[in-house]
C-alpha cells in the first residue's frame, strides 16, 4: 500500500497531461479544468463500503440512485446475484454462466471473438492487459483455453460493436446477442439510467493478472460470476495526477472526462450529435408554436399577429440550426476512414473498436503503483492521489461511477474468472425520475427499443 502522507505539489514533469492545467492556474477568468463535485475518497487506503445480502431488501432503485449514483459514490453489493431480493432477481440467470459448457452451447460455434493477448508473464512492464493487442479466435477455441486452467495470457474484454440499420452503435457485440435472453437491458437497480454497452469479461489466472490503471467513460455495474476481482480506485478528483496517455481537456462535474479533441457533454453525448438533437427539438417546438399562432390569428385573438411573426422568426432560426448541424456532420463523414466487418450475410460498420494505447489509460504501470521511489523519480504527482480498495467476489456486484480510475487484478481457480458488466450513460440530472439534464439519451433509447 502507498503511504497516506501527501507530498507538496511539485512542478509537473510530464507535459502530456499537465500543460493545460498549468495554463489555467495562471488565468483567473478561465474555468478550472477539473470541475468534479462528486464523492471523493476521504483517506488513503480507504475501503469501499459494502451492502450485504442481509439488508438488501431495504434498497430501492430510488434510494440507490440518491445515495450512490447521484453522489458518484462506488459501492459493493455483497452476494447479490444469489439473493432473494426482488430488486436483483432479474440478474439471477447469470449464475448459469458459471458452467462454461452452457456458454458454449448458447453461442454459434463459428462466432469469432477478439481476445486480448499479453506478451509476457515474466516482464512486469508488459504483463498487463489494456494495451489493445488482440488476436482473433472462435469463442469455442477461447473457451477451451480457459477451461484448461493453464492459460493466463489471453483475456476476453470489450468486443467491437457494429452500427445498427440507422448508423447508431449497437448496445452489445454479436457475442452478447447470443446470450441476451439471460439478462435485462435495464436492470431494475439502475432505475432510469440508459445503457450504453453490455460486455463479457473472461480469463484464467490463479496468481492474478492486472488490467492496468485506467478509467471508463460510463457508469459501470460490474457483476462477478466466477473468481475474484481486486480493485484499486481513484476518484475523478485526482485526474490531474493520473498521467493519462491522452491530453486532458476537461472533467465535468459528474466526473465525465474529456480529452482534447474528444469533447462531449457531461452526459456523454458527442457535441455534434447533441447539437443536432437540440436543433431538431427546437424545430419541433417552433412548428408547434407556429401552428398555435396561426390558429390564434384565425380566431382573431388579440396580439396574434405578433405571436405569428415571432413564431416564423423562431422557425427560421431553428432551420438554420438544422442546417448548421448537417454541415458539421458532413464535414466529418469521410467513408474512407470507416471500418467494416462482415456479420452473417450483412456488411456492418464498426463504430466502437478497440484501439491500441487508448487515452484513458495511465502511464503508471501496475508494478509501479506501490513503489514510492519509482513514482518519485518518474511520476511524482501520482503520490498526491488518494487510493481506495475493494474486493469483489463471486456473486458480488460493484457499482462504479464514470471516470473513476481503477486497476483490477483478476483471480480465478481452475475454472477461471468471469464477469459481466453494463455501462450506462453518466447522469447529470437532479432526480431519480430525470437523471439527465436533457432527453437526448431517453429519447434515443425509446426510439430504438420502444421503452
Amino acid at each position: 500500500m502507498m503511504s497516506s502522507k501527501k507530498r507538496p505539489l511539485p512542478e509537473p514533469k510530464d507535459k502530456d497531461t499537465h500543460d493545460v492545467c498549468k495554463k489555467n492556474k495562471s488565468t483567473t477568468s478561465a474555468p478550472p479544468i477539473n470541475q468534479y463535485d462528486g464523492w471523493k475518497v476521504p483517506s488513503n487506503n480507504y475501503t469501499i463500503p459494502t451492502i450485504s445480502s442481509q439488508n438488501n431488501n431495504t434498497i430501492t432503485p430510488e434510494s440507490f440512485y440518491n445515495e450512490y449514483i447521484r453522489q458518484r459514490k462506488p459501492v459493493v453489493l455483497r452476494d447479490m446475484t444469489t439473493s432473494s431480493s426482488p430488486l436483483l432477481s432479474d440478474l439471477s440467470k447469470l449464475t448459469k454462466w458459471k458452467d462454461i459448457n452452457y456458454l458454449k452451447s448458447q453461442v454459434n460455434p463459428k462466432q469469432t471473438v477478439m481476445v486480448e493477448q499479453r506478451s509476457s508473464c515474466s516482464n512486469p512492464t508488459k504483463s498487463t492487459f489494456g494495451n489493445g493487442y488482440e488476436i482473433p479466435m472462435t469463442f469455442p477455441q477461447f473457451a477451451s483455453l480457459i477451461a484448461s486452467g493453464n492459460d493466463d495470457r489471453h483475456y476476453l474484454t470489450t468486443q467491437d460493436v457494429h452500427s445498427n440499420s440507422d448508423g447508431r452503435p449497437d448496445l452489445m457485440s454479436p457475442l452478447m446477442k447470443y446470450l441476451q435472453h439471460d439478462f435485462p437491458l435495464q436492470p431494475r437497480i439502475m432505475g432510469n439510467l440508459i445503457p450504453q454497452n453490455i460486455n463479457l469479461w473472461m480469463g484464467s489466472s490463479r496468481e492474478g493478472v492486472s488490467s492496468g490503471l485506467h478509467h471508463d467513460y460510463h457508469d459501470n455495474l460490474y457483476i462477478v460470476i466466477k473468481g475474484t476481482k481486486r480493485f484499486r480506485l481513484y476518484s475523478p478528483h485526482d485526474t490531474e495526477w493520473m498521467y493519462t496517455r491522452g491530453k486532458l481537456g476537461k472533467v465535468h462535474p459528474n466526473g465525465r472526462i474529456n480529452y482534447q479533441g474528444e469533447e462531449t457533454t457531461a452526459f456523454g453525448a458527442d457535441l455534434k450529435s447533441d447539437m443536432a438533437a437540440r436543433a431538431a427539438k427546437r424545430k419541433e417546438d417552433a412548428e408547434q408554436m407556429l401552428e398555435e399562432a396561426e390558429r390564434a390569428v384565425e380566431e382573431g385573438v388579440e396580439g396574434a399577429d405578433q405571436l405569428l411573426e415571432e413564431a416564423e422568426v423562431e422557425l427560421e432560426m431553428a432551420m438554420d440550426d438544422i442546417i448548421d448541424a448537417e454541415v458539421d456532420d458532413d464535414d466529418d463523414d469521410n467513408d474512407d476512414e470507416k471500418v467494416y466487418e462482415t456479420f452473417g450475410d450483412e456488411r456492418k460498420r464498426v463504430v466502437d473498436k478497440t484501439v491500441k494505447d487508448p487515452n484513458n489509460f495511465s502511464k503508471v504501470k501496475p508494478h509501479m503503483l506501490d513503489d514510492t521511489d519509482v513514482l518519485t523519480e518518474s511520476y511524482p504527482d501520482f503520490l498526491n492521489a488518494t487510493a481506495a480498495y475493494c474486493t469483489v467476489q463471486e456473486g458480488d456486484i460493484l457499482y462504479l461511477p464514470a471516470s473513476w480510475f481503477h486497476e483490477v487484478t483478476s483471480y480465478g481457480g481452475q475454472n477461471g474468472h468471469l464477469a459481466m458488466n453494463y455501462w450506462f450513460h453518466p447522469p447529470d440530472g437532479e432526480s431519480f425520475e430525470h437523471p439527465y439534464s436533457t432527453d437526448f439519451w431517453p429519447n434515443d433509447y425509446k426510439d430504438r427499443f420502444g421503452k
